[in-house]
């Protein structure tokens, strides 16, 4: 019975020696890491023959190795891509909403846009919690006249001209643009589940498109007038913009450091989004 129990304690033995050696990776002459499902550990062989194990939590490395594990372990960190759904308003030079061009003064509940960001670019610091981020979007923006404004131009002026013929249940002005964002951005966590990110930025952008749309009753039904035009809209945008949110939801506000009209052509108006994302 003494020889099996000492045989059966030779086999064990080898058997954990040999595992340690398949499974784990020796590092240096006295101390041997290895694997046990997804755990880690390491075994330190002291000059007295006996030994410590010491047990690898995941919440015991730092930042310094998450450049190098992004990928395996921690989330991307960048928050533009999604849709944006926002309101639109005007300011004037001062900051008010009051205009001497009354078609300026333009009517919430018409003015409105929508953002398709469908591209993203992520530069981090060394660290999951600071970074760059940028990309490409689209953005679609409507801005409601509140009476009968017929909008004109020419190429040097653009005005309005107050329609007595007609009762417009909507009338608007409507930009498409390209847009790219320079934000830096800060974030709690390493992990989207648990993140609540801010950034701020500048987002440039292009206009490619712009034309007034009109609808209004008329016997039968309803009729519907568009026409396309520059109408001297400034064909670039500069945006300043603030975000913050929690996991895939935010709130942002973007301002226009760019007149949505060129400068000379009208009283100098700059719009203001505020609105929801969805990344």
């Amino acid at each position: 019975m003494k020889t099996i129990l000492i045989t059966f304690a030779a086999l064990l033995t080898f058997n954990l020696s040999a595992q340690t050696e398949v499974e784990g990776e020796k590092t240096s002459e006295d101390t041997t890491r290895f694997k046990f499902g997804g755990t880690e550990f390491i075994i330190i062989k002291k000059s007295d023959g006996e030994s410590d194990t010491i047990r690898v939590e995941d919440g015991d490395e730092d930042d310094s190795s998450w450049e190098m594990k992004k990928e395996k372990k921690y989330d991307s960190f960048g928050h533009w891509s999604g849709l944006e759904f926002g309101m639109n308003t005007m300011l004037n030079s001062s900051g008010g909403t009051t205009f001497n061009n009354d078609f300026l003064a333009i009517d919430p509940s018409q003015s409105w846009n929508f953002a398709i960001n469908f591209a993203e670019l992520d530069i981090p610091f060394k660290t999951p919690h600071v970074g760059l981020v940028s990309g490409l979007g689209f953005e679609h923006s409507r801005y409601g006249f509140n009476d009968n404004y017929l909008l004109s131009a020419n190429k040097d002026s653009t005005w309005s001209i107050l329609d007595s013929t007609q009762n417009y249940f909507k009338n608007q002005l409507r930009t498409w643009s390209f847009n790219v964002p320079i934000m830096l951005e800060f974030n709690t966590s390493k992990y989207k589940k648990n993140n609540v990110y801010f950034n701020v930025g500048v987002i440039g952008g292009v206009h490619f498109g712009t034309k007034t749309f009109r609808k209004y009753d008329v016997i039968g039904g309803t009729k519907k007038d568009k026409q396309a035009g520059s109408y001297n809209v400034n064909p670039f945008k500069v945006t300043a913009t603030a975000r913050v949110g929690y996991r895939k939801v935010g709130l942002f506000v973007n301002y226009n450091l760019l007149p949505l009209f060129k400068v000379g052509a009208t009283e100098l108006a700059y719009p203001l989004t505020f609105g929801i994302r969805i990344g």
